[in-house]
């Protein structure tokens, strides 16, 4: 038992190895370029969106920026709800290397 425990925690760290380097948690920022607020943003490596990242604090305006933390290497998605209920989303977030995503009209963006 003890030494299943024990794969089971290797593996799980292997995930987050990329090049040999150990990965996460990892900061990165969240902007909002596009022309309204963002009201409810959610972040997940698994099927349910979970909690909203704003909760009780205000809309993310135009030009805004927030930080974020990914706690692995994902695969992470990302979902956006402007004011107006108009939703975006973006998949494939990689924890380890995204720095930056950028929220626009009609199009969201990592680097």
């Amino acid at each position: 038992m003890r030494r299943l425990l024990t794969l089971a925690l290797l593996a799980a760290l292997g995930g987050c190895a990329g090049g040999g380097r150990a990965c996460g948690p990892a900061g990165a920022a969240v902007e909002n370029a596009s022309s309204l607020a963002i009201e409810q943003l959610f972040l997940t490596s698994g099927t349910d969106w979970g909690p909203d990242l704003l909760g009780q604090a205000p809309a993310l305006v135009p030009a805004g920026r927030m930080p974020l933390t990914f706690d692995g290497p994902g695969p992470w998605r990302m979902r956006a709800v402007w004011v107006t209920g108009r939703a975006i989303e973006l998949g494939g977030i990689n924890g380890c290397h995204a720095r930056r995503i950028v929220i626009r009209d009609g199009m969201a963006t990592t680097d």
